[in-house]
């Protein structure tokens, strides 16, 4: 087996099984149970909800490998929510106050640096090994991995990586430092929502592009 073979392996089928447990118990040690539902949950949710849509829905991109349903994995949740927390428990460090915004920042731009670094390599070995297929301006035009991957890889996991570094840390203030177990209500729909909009930022023109095209078929 190759490296790049058990990095996806290792990545998308062992990670998000044995991986995820550990970090639900790192994440408990951190701030509890209600935090820790929190980080991994929240995307958990996300690595369902907007991946779904771009696979199956726009059919914007698919992956060609086992586990898949329609353009994506069934696990796919677990695969976000493992590599998000793992990647989210080295950026992280906890605010020692409200409004700590030193901190805020520092674990925005280490979420940025780690997640857009991780993501960028995973799509771009996936797209070389041929277990993923993007089909942006770059495909179209057949263009090597690199330049497909470069697209939006980038610019869409740093600032994937931002926001969600940014919601653990509000989620942090909110659930362990005010002991406001209620605010989850809130946190996890906002949460939902930013990391939605992040993400699809980059992806803006090619979705008009997508959307215009459905209307013509």
């Amino acid at each position: 087996m190759t490296f790049s073979k058990f990095f996806l392996f290792f990545g998308n089928k062992i990670l998000p099984f044995i991986g995820l447990p550990i970090l639900a118990w790192l994440w408990t040690g951190v701030g509890g149970a209600a935090f820790a539902w929190f980080v991994l949950g929240l995307p958990f949710l996300f690595g369902y909800i907007a991946p779904g849509i771009g696979t199956n829905i726009l059919k914007m991109w698919r992956f060609r490998d086992s586990w898949t349903i329609g353009g994506y994995f069934i696990h796919h949740g677990f695969i976000y929510a493992s590599t998000m927390g793992l990647v989210m428990y080295v950026a992280f460090f906890p605010p020692a106050a409200q409004n700590d915004w030193g901190t805020l920042l520092g674990n925005m731009a280490r979420g940025a640096g780690i997640l857009g670094f991780v993501g960028w390599t995973h799509d771009l070995i996936a797209i070389r090994a041929g277990l993923m297929e993007v089909y942006n301006q770059e495909w179209k035009r057949g263009a090597a991995p690199e330049v497909i991957a470069a697209q939006y890889a980038p610019l869409s996991f740093c600032l994937l990586g931002a926001c969600y570094a940014g919601l653990v840390t509000l989620g942090y203030q909110s659930v362990v430092l005010e002991n406001n177990l209620a605010s989850l209500g809130w946190l996890f729909p906002l949460g939902l929502a930013i990391l939605s909009a992040s993400i699809s930022l980059p992806f803006l023109p090619w979705i008009r592009e997508v959307l215009r095209e459905m209307k013509r078929k």
